[in-house]
């Protein structure tokens, strides 16, 4: 695995990346929010992407303390996209849903290509 993307379009592949993942604890939320009405769906919400948050962090990020090797992190990564696709579905927002799983796919080829993930 490289350290460092080389190339502007590594570069961008790899902010996509970041963006895709803050994305993914934003459409749980999102579902969560929608999903009950008042201070309990905010903490579905909250709670969902906590949950999604701290299960990245221990097993895919790269500074992860129990990172999961391939393919078991390629197939973390992509459960959690198609977690947030779900949700994102399920809130009534099925283009911005098929976009995102879209981008999170071509990104992911892209990262798996050049060797970056």
């Amino acid at each position: 695995m490289s350290d460092t993307p080389s190339t502007p379009l590594e570069a961008a592949a790899v902010g996509v990346r970041f963006l895709l993942e803050l994305g993914s604890l934003a459409a749980v939320g999102y579902w969560g929010a929608g999903v009950y009405p008042g201070i309990v769906g905010l903490v579905v919400g909250a709670t969902g992407a906590l949950a999604l948050a701290t299960a990245w962090g221990v097993f895919v990020s790269p500074r992860a303390p129990w990172r999961l090797p391939d393919p078991w992190r390629l197939t973390a990564e992509l459960l959690a996209f198609a977690l947030a696709t779900v949700a994102l579905a399920v809130s009534g927002q099925a283009l911005l849903a098929a976009g995102y799983a879209v981008l999170a796919v071509a990104d992911e080829a892209l990262l798996i290509a050049r060797d970056l993930r």
